[in-house]
């Protein structure tokens, strides 16, 4: 039974008739069975903010360390070909 002045779900139910859910909605418009839930994504996972930026802050820091051993590769080629 809908809650009164709840947006509700609406997705499409897998069942014979199609029906939209009937559940209330989340902030994302979708009940906690098809749209998952805000909360869990905030505080663990993959997927947060604070991940992606380490992650991020990873790779760059990757990428700054192949050219810092591409350089010292070349520099250390170069000089043994003037020995």
């Amino acid at each position: 039974m809908p809650i009164k002045g709840v947006k509700l779900c609406g997705a499409r139910c897998r069942t014979k008739s199609g029906a939209p859910c009937l559940q209330p909605g989340m902030k994302n418009g979708r009940c906690r069975k098809h749209g998952g839930s805000f909360y869990k994504k905030e505080i663990h996972g993959r997927y947060t903010l604070m991940a992606k930026a380490e992650r991020k802050q990873e790779h760059a820091l990757l990428r700054e360390m192949k050219a810092l051993s591409k350089e010292i590769e070349k520099s250390a080629n170069e000089n043994q070909a003037r020995t």
